[in-house]
């Protein structure tokens, strides 16, 4: 994903940090969110439970994304620059509001949980996943 296509909390992530997101990124941001459980009404003077079937009561719950980051450079120092810029800026702050190009209209606001997956290759490229979660999938309007 080259220069202009992914931003994070309103930088160019490719031009700033190296970043791009991988093949599945997208399909991960995209994913619909989960509904909160439905209102029931369990009485023991009923066969079955009652289930309250307004839409107006149904309701998306958190989500977590599961998201694969790539990090480019093309010397080493600029690789280790980018990365401690990039763990320092947005992964400590724990703050992610990511937006891409293909979607230029939705801003999903993420925090940050963990690094499950890290890996480096020739000190110029490296990819890993991040555990994001984003608390109000109904609030992505910018």
């Amino acid at each position: 994903m080259p220069k202009g296509q992914l931003y994070i909390n309103g930088f160019d992530a490719f031009v700033k940090w190296g970043i791009s997101l991988n093949q599945d990124g997208l399909s991960a941001l995209m994913t619909p969110a989960p509904n909160k459980g439905y209102i029931t009404n369990d009485s023991r003077l009923e066969h079955g439970v009652r289930h309250v079937d307004k839409p107006s009561t149904v309701k998306v719950n958190e989500r977590q994304v599961n998201i694969t980051f790539n990090l480019t450079a093309s010397t080493e120092e600029q690789f280790f620059a980018r990365y401690a810029a990039f763990c320092t800026e947005v992964l400590e702050p724990g703050v992610l509001n990511i937006r891409t190009s293909f979607q230029p209209t939705v801003l999903y606001r993420c925090k940050y949980e963990s690094c499950t997956q890290f890996a480096q290759f020739m000190r110029g490229i490296a990819h890993y996943s991040l555990r994001l979660t984003e608390p109000n999938p109904k609030n992505r309007s910018i």
